[in-house]
């Protein structure tokens, strides 16, 4: 019996599907992070690892604020949304909480609907509010670190 013929690479490559990208890091007192969707449960799990690395630069006391910037879309899928609340959950469980979670998020984008819902994850172990552009995001963020007897950090340069 001869082998099976083996068929030349195909000369059209295999279209991927297109998921985000998401940068974390620490800014005095701040935990920043830009998230581009859309987002699958892989993209969540390097955000877990992202923040585990991010959250070795935060203050020994481990006070902090957090502002997580969404561009691009919202998309996310099932998986990718309970990967997102175990990682959550996961910090939680480690003491490592933030004071706030400031997002900001431009009107418009897509899945902007699912908003509430994934705030919610967040609201389960700490307050959580929106803005619409980095200046009064920022400023929200000094208002909670302020409301919690911490000093005001200067913004990032942007």
């Amino acid at each position: 019996m001869s082998p099976a013929p083996v068929l030349p690479p195909s000369r059209h490559p295999v279209v991927k599907p297109s998921f985000g990208r998401v940068s974390v890091g620490v800014h005095g007192r701040v935990m920043v992070s830009m998230a581009e969707g859309p987002f699958d449960a892989p993209l969540m799990a390097a955000v877990k690892r992202a923040i585990a690395l991010a959250g070795k630069r935060l203050p020994a006391d481990r006070r902090f604020g957090d502002l997580l910037e969404i561009r691009g879309s919202l998309q996310m899928d099932s998986d990718a949304l309970q990967e997102l609340r175990r990682s959550i959950d996961a910090f939680g469980s480690r003491g490592i909480v933030a004071v706030s979670t400031v997002f900001l998020v431009r009107p418009g984008i897509p899945g902007i609907e699912r908003l509430p819902a994934l705030m919610d994850i967040w609201r389960a172990s700490r307050p959580v509010r929106r803005a619409d552009n980095f200046e009064s995001a920022w400023a929200l963020v000094n208002a909670d670190l302020a409301a919690a007897g911490l000093p005001p950090q200067e913004p990032p340069p942007r």
